[in-house]
């Protein structure tokens, strides 16, 4: 999205009170912005035809298929006669964040590959989100939250730490 945080906020806000609304409903939103061809959000709302941003929804909804799915890795190894039997499980399939502007696409999961590094990477920035959305309501009731800051850094970091 084209906007900083402080200006979807002058917007929202903007729109609640020209309304006189207390509460943000998207689709309501969109319905008010549809005859206010020089409203500054309406580029981003409008700027794709009906035809292209139902082909967007459908690929979403497509994505939205496969997101979820999951698969079982065991290992085992023989140590000293005795079998020691590991579990994980993963995504079943991978979206290289690398190859998204190109098109990208879900790769199935490898677990010899690169893939577990890029789940890595992919869960430091999803954890970096999770903290700046939630950390506040956590450490008002004094939380910890070093071991997710330590996850969240770049690779290295946590070793380091230890």
């Amino acid at each position: 999205m084209a906007f900083k945080q402080k200006n979807r906020q002058r917007i929202i806000d903007g729109y609640l009170a020209e309304t006189g609304r207390n509460i943000f409903l998207p689709r309501e939103f969109v319905e008010w912005l549809a005859d206010k061809p020089d409203h500054e959000a309406y580029p981003i709302i409008f700027a794709k035809s009906d035809g292209e941003a139902a082909m967007e929804y459908r690929v979403d909804l497509a994505r939205r298929i496969a997101a979820g799915l999951r698969v079982t890795v065991t290992h085992s190894e023989v140590v000293n006669r005795v079998v020691h039997v590991t579990t994980r499980e993963y995504p079943a399939f991978v979206s290289p964040v690398a190859h998204r502007r190109g098109g990208g696409g879900y790769q199935p999961f490898d677990e010899t590959g690169n893939h577990t590094a890029e789940l890595r990477a992919q869960g430091r920035v999803a954890l970096r989100g999770w903290l700046e959305r939630y950390r506040g309501a956590f450490e008002a009731d004094g939380v910890d939250l070093s071991g997710i800051e330590a996850l969240a850094t770049e690779p290295g970091a946590l070793e380091a730490a230890a």
